[in-house]
């Protein structure tokens, strides 16, 4: 069987391009993988890609936010010659301005290949979002969004969404119940843990690790008086944010984030930039706590910081957004707080700190909630689906 995937691929620097090397990594373990990826800017090269073992061709054939992308697409599909085409969708993956419009044209030409196309959706948006400040410009934004949702899942094959809650939405705030049965739920692949490296650090030294793209909707800021309520207390604490700019957005929010640190002269935070993924597997060993931000309640999808952190048993604090509400329950593998209350946010880092046992359960209940979605068993759902459609 040979798949044509198509999806951002590293060194570009989004979510989707770091699941893709994942899932394909192991799904070309046992059938042919072909990836027509985006075209990079050479200036991107640095970027570490996840360490996957991938047996993957790669073909870079279309530009992010060129009107051409879908014929550029559509033409290589059709000299692959693929039993399946799987593309991923985001809503800016293929590009700002009318990049996103144009997916469902790419859906529509890739048709006449009368191959099976499957489309793994990684954001549903939900319903009555407040997507623009300006309230006739939401409407159209939300018109827009009901639009091609809709044309998305009707020109599929099959759709593939993360967890019963995207799958729900798309039922119900799109109206989408006759297209019930091509919704299928796959969940987010997660990382098998490697070996720890070190003895973790008692309370005189408490790390609190956040990490992943450093984003506007993520409430860093939040995270940061927060960290300076708990240090008082905890003077020692170091406060670790690994991850940096996506490659979606400019530097704007993460030269806020630096100049705030460096205005109110907060200590103990750390900014480490973009690791590898060995340096990353050593920053959540070495924290106590992980924090996993945002302030995105429109958006449902899955965590992708999440996913790479499930299976080392650490107590974690999340935002109550639907992101982490579709997978963790509060109290019992995670502990939920409104991310723009910095009081609760540091009122959950003091509870974890003084119950450790608190913490070990939350930490063992949420690696057991994952130990099946390794990406291993990930990647099998996917060639079992496929296999039946060919």
């Amino acid at each position: 069987m040979r798949i044509c995937a198509i999806t951002t691929w590293p060194p570009h620097r989004d979510g989707i391009s770091f699941y893709s090397a994942q899932l394909y990594g192991q799904m070309s373990r046992r059938v042919e993988v072909r990836v027509l990826a985006n075209i990079v800017d050479p200036r991107d090269l640095s970027c570490e890609t996840p360490d996957a073992e991938s047996y993957c061709s790669v073909i870079r054939c279309w530009r992010r936010g060129s009107v051409t992308y879908p014929f550029k697409i559509f033409n290589r599909v059709f000299l692959e010659k693929p039993d399946i085409v799987h593309l991923q969708h985001g809503w800016l993956l293929y590009g700002n301005g009318f990049s996103p419009l144009l997916f469902p044209l790419l859906l529509l030409i890739l048709h006449l290949t009368r191959k099976p196309l499957i489309v793994t959706m990684h954001t549903v948006i939900g319903e009555k979002p407040r997507l623009y400040g300006n309230r006739v410009i939401n409407f159209m934004a939300k018109v827009a969004v009901m639009l091609l949702t809709k044309s998305i899942v009707k020109l599929s094959t099959r759709i593939i969404v993360h967890n019963d809650l995207m799958k729900r939405t798309l039922r119900e705030a799109y109206s989408l119940q006759r297209d019930d049965w091509k919704i299928l739920v796959i969940p987010h692949g997660v990382k098998k843990v490697k070996r720890k490296t070190r003895k973790i650090n008692g309370n005189e030294n408490i790390r609190v690790l956040s990490l992943g793209f450093i984003r506007k909707w993520k409430g860093i800021e939040y995270l940061i008086e927060a960290f300076k309520i708990f240090s008082s207390s905890y003077p020692e604490a170091i406060l670790v944010i690994a991850g940096g700019k996506h490659a979606h957005d400019d530097e704007e929010y993460v030269r806020r984030v630096k100049k705030k640190l460096l205005d109110e002269g907060v200590k103990n935070v750390v900014l480490t930039g973009f690791v590898n993924e060995e340096t990353l597997d050593r920053l959540i060993w070495e924290s106590e706590i992980i924090v996993l931000s945002s302030l995105a309640s429109y958006y449902i999808e899955a965590s992708g910081s999440l996913a790479r952190i499930a299976m080392y048993g650490k107590p974690i604090i999340c935002s109550r957004v639907p992101k982490f509400e579709a997978d963790l329950e509060d109290g019992k593998d995670c502990i939920m707080v409104e991310m723009n209350d910095p009081k609760k946010l540091a009122d959950a880092l003091f509870i974890l700190v003084n119950n450790v046992n608190l913490g070990r359960n939350l930490g063992r209940n949420l690696k057991k909630k994952f130990r099946d979605r390794v990406w291993s068993k990930v990647a099998e759902q996917h060639i079992k689906l496929f296999e039946s459609l060919c």
